[in-house]
């Protein structure tokens, strides 16, 4: 056999061992190496330019752009990440600002350096001198590739601090890439500079690579704006991973009502190496998900904040179940369950359920209040009962619960915010409700251990779990 045709025979064979969504052309030399960004978008309005608000792409584009690197596992390449780069503008309160609920979803979700990420209006000094030290340390075995996605007034003066600090030759080893020549040459104030400038400041020392425009709004199938027609994007909105549907709310975040991401088109060519890239493409190329080290508590996502109380003593009650009352439970009821242990599998004449409704489609966390009795305080006492979600709508992590599943916690004389599901393979695990569209669902609560007392159950998302808790305490329920 010619050595051509052996070697083409190897290369297929080991082709198929790869996994296809691993198997990608990086662009422009790139091989690993480190990546900065840094992002407009000011959500705050800046009265003194003549279009008061940023430009909403970003908002979505930079949570789209730390899906495609985590996707590829290169997270910790990530080491510079600014946004709100509009200097002069003024800041916005945390809740409002559209950038740091994307970063800090971002980072939450799939596990970035949060000391990467930095918010310009708030840390100028910080995020400039952060950049300019990656940009300082750059040599030829270590080039620095810098996605050009803001105004270019904050990247001059970085590059003016890299020179104040004696580093202008490792410009050599910095790399930008750019596909927008708005980004390039707008300026908000007459004093600001453009892209020519950090040219002639540095002497054409930075590698410069321009792709084309990542627009194309009159074809919604291609590249990534598809301006009104989210539809191309639905698929972000039905994954089954949670941190998915999450990213589509942050494309549906945009102010004009534009599914726009064009900014991310950058890291697509550079990570993937296509700037052709089309959300049909986004799709294949995000395939099952993304791995992901989310837990609940980490985020307080304020525009989508939502907390559903459903008293206790509201489910259809029937069987073993009873209401009790206390002064110390929500309304002063909690129901109970009487009857015998049942550890091996649901009775469902003991399975009661609760029909509510949902207006603001999201991943909701589940957890409930709960009281073990006196005497009924240990393992597998006291403190348990299967749970399901009808349709399948309860997940861990990532996967569908498609049966009752042991929901657990731990109390003493006081009813506690607690819950966590124990699933057969995959260990214990906080309970997901997952609903991606307005409309209404039942949860279905079945006994498990006897005299297990239930205040309520909550379902949130938007606010960490000590904020879910105060907030019961105020809220009406259900």
């Amino acid at each position: 056999m010619k050595t051509s045709k052996i070697l083409f025979l190897l290369f297929i064979s080991i082709a198929i061992l790869i996994p296809a969504e691993t198997i990608f052309a990086q662009a422009w030399g790139y091989n690993n190496n480190r990546v900065a960004v840094s992002f407009d978008g000011n959500s705050a309005a800046d009265n003194q330019y003549k279009w008061p608000t940023g430009d909403p792409d970003d908002w979505g584009a930079l949570a789209a752009s730390c899906a495609i690197m985590a996707k590829l596992g290169l997270q910790d390449k990530l080491v510079h990440c600014s946004y709100n780069n509009f200097i002069d503008a003024p800041p916005g309160p945390d809740n409002k600002n559209q950038l740091k609920i994307s970063a800090d979803g971002s980072i939450a979700r799939w596990g970035f350096n949060k000391e990467a990420f930095f918010d310009v209006t708030k840390q100028l000094k910080e995020s400039r001198s952060h950049l300019a030290n990656e940009m300082g340390k750059s040599t030829a075995s270590n080039p620095l590739y810098f996605m050009h996605a803001g105004l270019s007034e904050f990247i001059y003066q970085v590059v003016e601090e890299v020179i104040a600090n004696g580093n202008i030759e490792a410009l050599n080893h910095v790399y930008l890439l750019s596909h927008s020549k708005f980004n390039e040459n707008e300026i908000r104030r007459d004093y600001h500079r453009t892209w020519a400038d950090i040219q002639k400041l540095c002497g054409n020392r930075i590698k410069y690579k321009k792709i084309k425009d990542q627009n194309d709004k009159g074809n919604p199938n291609n590249l990534w704006h598809s301006k009104e027609d989210f539809s191309v994007w639905y698929w972000m909105r039905d994954h089954k991973d949670p941190n998915i549907n999450w990213m589509y709310t942050r494309v549906q975040a945009h102010t004009l009502n534009h599914a726009d991401i064009s900014d991310c088109g950058m890291f697509y060519y550079l990570l993937v190496g296509d700037d052709n890239g089309s959300p049909e493409k986004f799709k294949t190329f995000i395939g099952e998900g993304i791995p992901s080290t989310y837990n609940n508590s980490d985020l307080a996502t304020k525009e989508e904040e939502k907390l559903i109380i459903i008293e206790a003593e509201k489910f259809s009650l029937k069987a073993n179940w009873k209401i009790n009352k206390d002064t110390i439970a929500s309304n002063g009821k909690y129901i109970e369950f009487t009857g015998s242990n049942l550890y091996k599998a649901p009775n469902h004449d003991n399975t009661i359920s609760y029909n509510f409704k949902i207006d603001t489609p999201g991943n909701y966390t589940v957890k409930w209040f709960m009281r073990q009795p006196e005497g009924e305080r240990g393992t597998d006492k006291g403190n348990d009962a299967w749970i399901y979600f009808s349709n399948n709508k309860g997940f861990a992590d990532n996967t569908a619960l498609e049966h009752y599943e042991k929901f657990y916690g731990r109390s003493t004389d006081d009813f506690v915010l607690n819950g966590t599901a124990e699933i057969h393979d995959l260990g214990h695990k906080w309970l997901t409700a997952k609903f991606n569209k307005p409309g209404e669902y039942t949860i279905n609560i079945s006994g498990r251990s006897s005299k297990l007392q239930i205040d309520n159950i909550i379902l949130f998302k938007g606010i960490t779990i000590d904020e879910a808790s105060k907030k019961t305490k105020l809220n009406k329920s259900l």
